[in-house]
């Protein structure tokens, strides 16, 4: 079972963040591609990536496979990759190698599976929540960016036809806003104006580099309720991030 993808920076950009606070992952190959999906100890966050089979350069598939990895050493593998690498996973019964390959040199590392073992401790989930923001992947990333450090509660609202960030400490308060008028806020849906939710910060920052690449990402929201990332990669990636919302 082989998987090519022309680029290794999605990869990179997403695991770089993830391996931070998530210790294994499952992986699912099957006919219709690759999904990802882990959960971190504490189980305040959630993410799931999946990449159709016709994003892959080359796509060498015979029926479905469950594969727990381990994702601190996926993530110290893949930040060696550089941005314009191609990307290769190869399958075999006990173990995972992953292939860089550019200007004709090739780089390999190999590592150990576990096959099917974390299946059943990652739960699905079915979430309805009721507002929706869209906004450039690369202003979200430069909010985040921008408050990073300066507290470690992070509270979304709403006001008006603005989406508000706010993070408060004993030094102060920064906040980063988004709005239409400005062509910061693409896309929205308010069914519960006003709103009010926090979480905790850490886990943004975790994913602000999956954010920078990200053509977009949507931000969907319920008051009490967790918050669902849903990012839009090139070449067809898609990733969903669920943060569970802060307990005062």
């Amino acid at each position: 079972m082989r998987l090519t993808f022309a680029s290794a920076r999605v990869w990179r950009y997403i695991m770089a963040g993830v391996s931070k606070f998530i210790e294994f992952g499952l992986i699912t190959v099957d006919e219709g591609g690759l999904a990802f999906k882990a959960i971190d100890p504490s189980r305040v966050s959630l993410v799931e990536m999946y990449i159709p089979r016709e994003s892959f350069d080359v796509f060498e598939v015979d029926g479905e496979l469950k594969i727990a990895v381990n994702v601190e050493e996926l993530g110290k593998i893949l930040r060696s990759s550089e941005k314009d690498d191609r990307i290769s996973l190869e399958f075999k019964e006990s173990s995972m190698t992953i292939e860089f390959e550019r200007k004709g040199v090739t780089r390999e590392f190999t590592i150990p599976l576990q096959i099917g073992s974390e299946a059943e401790a990652i739960p699905e989930l079915k979430l309805e929540l009721n507002n929706r923001f869209r906004v450039p992947g690369l202003l979200l990333y430069e909010g985040i960016n921008s408050i990073e450090g300066l507290g470690d509660v992070l509270t979304i609202t709403t006001s008006g036809e603005d989406l508000h960030l706010i993070v408060r400490s004993d030094l102060g308060e920064a906040e980063v806003v988004f709005n239409t008028q400005s062509g910061s806020l693409l896309e929205k849906e308010v069914n519960e104006p006003d709103f009010k939710v926090s979480y905790g910060l850490e886990y943004f920052t975790y994913v602000k580099l999956a954010m920078r690449i990200s053509e977009n990402v949507d931000i969907l929201l319920s008051p009490e309720m967790p918050c669902k990332l849903i990012f839009n990669f090139p070449q067809g990636v898609k990733m969903n991030y669920y943060v569970a919302p802060r307990v005062e």
